[in-house]
């Protein structure tokens, strides 16, 4: 992320010092992401937030100039979730998986953390183009792309760079798109076809990216 779009997301008006304050911004961010998720984030308003949590608007305004900036903090949470999950699998057992393992590993992270917060999901995989959730959802991308990338040099090292990043990028924009439908299928109901979905897109990343380095 450059430093000209970092000066551009709204900030938090002050971080909380004591631990009320730091439950109720809490309180905020798990409302809001409840509330994104279940009704999306150009639906969803801070005065519903503060009616869901059971808190006055100026509660919210204490900490947060505006929705966008509840999302931005959102984001930032989601992504020192994922860096940590993606952190956990760098063991030596992981180094020694056979590839296709390694990376059905690594999706499974993204899939595991989106079935958990539906709102990342959202914002990860269902964001209209040119959004402010687009641009969210670039970030999160940047991020999980950065990890395949490293995946493919660690075992493909006779992949250049433009390499790495053309095929992590087509892989991961394809399972993406599958895991979209996924998504989908699950909200209207279709939970089996949901699931089929969700295995079909972690195959489809194996089989790209396999296929990929054997042609070093």
């Amino acid at each position: 992320m450059s430093d000209r779009t970092k000066a551009r997301q709204p900030a938090m008006r002050r971080s909380p010092q004591r631990a009320r304050g730091q439950q109720r911004v809490s309180l905020i961010l798990e409302t809001a992401e409840q509330l994104f998720a279940d009704r999306g984030y150009e639906a969803a308003t801070t005065n519903e937030i503060a009616a869901a949590a059971g808190i006055p608007i100026g509660s919210i305004y204490q900490f947060f100039p505006n929705k966008e900036a509840i999302l931005h903090a959102l984001l930032a949470g989601y992504r020192a979730d994922l860096a940590a999950a993606y952190d956990a699998l760098a063991t030596p057992e992981f180094a020694r998986l056979p590839f296709a393992v390694a990376i059905e590993r690594m999706l499974g992270v993204t899939i595991e953390y989106g079935g958990a917060h539906m709102a990342f999901s959202r914002i990860a995989l269902l964001s209209a183009p040119g959004s402010q959730l687009a641009a969210a959802a670039d970030t999160l991308f940047a991020d999980v792309l950065a990890r395949f990338e490293a995946l493919l040099a660690a075992r493909a090292p006779g992949l250049g760079p433009h390499q790495r990043r053309l095929y992590a990028t087509v892989g991961l924009t394809a399972a993406n798109a599958i895991l979209a439908r996924a998504i989908s299928a699950k909200h209207a109901g279709e939970y089996t076809l949901g699931h089929d979905l969700l295995e079909q897109s972690s195959a489809l990343l194996v089989a790209y990216l396999t296929l990929a380095i054997e042609q070093i």
